[in-house]
């Protein structure tokens, strides 16, 4: 009797592991697309490798640029341009960001279109990010070449 009981409890011990999902990124946070669940992210700021702050990203001392993830797209918004790319999420967890592209208008603040140069400039390439959870949630982009951004999610106001 105890070796068919103990066969039948490595049969079942061996059933309930097959199921268990291995991790193939484990530095990914929980959900499909954590930076799409939220919507649109806007800009507060952003600093180069030394730490000293990046004006032209906040044209006349103004936040104006928000970026939104969907499927693979981000989509740069706010600025003089409409402008956006493919996004993906690599092994490592890091955020890749290629082949951005942009309409070609020109408007006559020539902060607003400095901005849009440097704001495409900072989201392209790999980053590692993280989002903070706090109310609204705040995104943070920490570059390769040692540039950072802070974004904020842009959500309407909780209604009471």
């Amino acid at each position: 009797m105890a070796i068919p009981t103990t066969l039948s409890l490595l049969a079942l011990l061996a059933a309930a592991t097959a199921c268990t999902p291995t991790v193939t990124q484990p530095y990914v946070p929980a959900g499909a697309d954590a930076l799409a669940q939220v919507g649109q992210w806007k800009l507060q700021g952003a600093t180069n490798a030394q730490g000293q702050p990046i004006a032209a990203v906040l044209p006349n001392g103004q936040a104006k640029h928000a970026i939104s993830f969907s499927n693979g797209t981000l989509g740069i918004h706010g600025g003089c341009n409409q402008m956006g790319g493919r996004y993906t999420i690599d092994a490592n967890g890091r955020l890749v960001v290629s082949d951005i592209q942009s309409t070609l208008m020109a408007c006559a603040d020539d902060a607003l279109m400095e901005a849009d140069t440097v704001v495409a400039g900072l989201l392209q390439g790999t980053s590692e990010w993280r989002i903070a959870e706090s109310y609204p949630e705040q995104l943070f982009l920490a570059h390769a070449d040692g540039r950072r951004s802070h974004w904020v999610a842009d959500r309407p106001a909780p209604s009471e």
